[in-house]
């Protein structure tokens, strides 16, 4: 199978060494789309590839993506973007995928773009890596872009880090939203989704709430929904509106099983209300495994960490100091080296001691 591998930089000079570098070694093409550079970001990939082309910029990474997969060759064509990062692990996966030649339309693989201090992924979603170069596999909306599947979907083990070394700016995306706003241009549902999240992120709240609001009342994708609850809760907390926080959480029930995100978040409230053993219901319920190929948001600490050094506290609060101790050891089996948890077993720990 051969595959000719997209990208669109501009001054990306710190990473694009570190992601053509694990490109090189399975795609076959490297296709690179420049923006408008003013650093060596074009000198650094024509040490990669010949096939380095010039796209004014116009607001539209969809328009910038498609005119890089108009570029490419190969029947199959992969995306990345420069401050992205594949480990030999993963590297190895795709090279033996591509090696069965298998026929399909659209490869998923696991996005990661957070971290803990032993770097493991925090924060993950399932992202359309791979598709096949026709006409009807390429992006749509302007800003978080996305390719709507169609056709034979397979979902691949391997995982692609998202590793920035630099902040963005934090208004680009609301810059832009913004301005397709004052155009009058029309918001599909996922489109809204993502503008009320821009309001969030930038601490818009009460604009958000709105946004959110209008967005729930949609025909949309149900983990969008989830997250948009999720969202819009934080904003009402934000602005101390916290019976309607807890309200938008519990509405996120209407859509599917209860998310272990929501469930943590319920039981923080919770906690921060001194209500433990409320927050406590809360926490076990959140225990489990996520559903990765869902296509929504995965916090994964909410699904063992977070609960178990949450409990842990609770009881403590309560006094059931053994149960406190079995909860944080709980906590450290899925992070070990835990500053903060390692500390809290030894507090425990000294309660034990005190009452023999």
């Amino acid at each position: 199978m051969k595959l000719s591998c997209c990208m669109i930089v501009r001054d990306e000079a710190e990473t694009l060494d570190r992601v053509l570098t694990c490109v090189k070694k399975f795609a076959d093409e490297i296709i690179i789309v420049d923006t408008g550079s003013v650093d060596n970001s074009k000198e650094i990939a024509k040490k990669y590839t010949d096939k380095v082309y010039d796209f004014e910029w116009v607001d539209d990474f969809s328009k910038a993506r498609n005119y890089a997969f108009e570029q490419a060759t190969n029947q199959y064509v992969m995306w990345l973007d420069a401050d992205d990062y594949i480990d030999d692990d993963n590297i190895n996966k795709i090279n033996e995928f591509l090696q069965k030649d298998e026929e399909f339309d659209v490869a998923y693989m696991t996005y990661a773009s957070a971290f803990d201090e032993n770097n493991k992924p925090t924060f993950c979603f399932k992202r359309e890596r791979i598709v096949k170069n026709l006409p009807q596999f390429r992006f749509v909306d302007p800003i978080h872009e996305v390719i709507i599947p169609s056709g034979k979907l397979v979902y691949l083990d391997v995982t692609i880090e998202h590793r920035k070394v630099k902040p963005s700016n934090p208004m680009r995306n609301l810059d832009i939203y913004t301005k397709l706003k004052e155009k009058g241009i029309y918001f599909s549902p996922r489109m809204q989704f993502y503008y009320a999240n821009e309001l969030y992120y930038t601490k818009n709240y009460f604009r958000a709430i709105i946004e959110y609001e209008s967005y729930l009342n949609l025909e949309a994708f149900i983990e969008n929904k989830i997250q948009a609850c999720l969202n819009c809760a934080q904003c009402y907390y934000a602005l101390n509106m916290k019976d309607k926080a807890y309200k938008m959480l519990y509405s996120s029930f209407l859509y599917d099983k209860p998310r272990s995100e929501i469930l943590c978040q319920i039981a923080l409230y919770l906690c921060n209300e001194c209500k433990w053993e409320q927050a406590i219901y809360w926490l076990k319920l959140a225990i489990g495994k996520p559903n990765v190929q869902s296509g929504g948001f995965i916090l994964i600490d909410c699904y063992g960490y977070i609960p178990y050094y949450n409990l842990a506290y609770c009881e403590y609060r309560l006094k059931n100091y053994k149960k406190a101790v079995y909860y944080i050891q709980k906590a450290l089996t899925f992070k070990p080296n835990d500053v903060s948890a390692t500390k809290n077993l030894k507090f425990y720990s000294s309660f034990i001691k005190k009452n023999k």
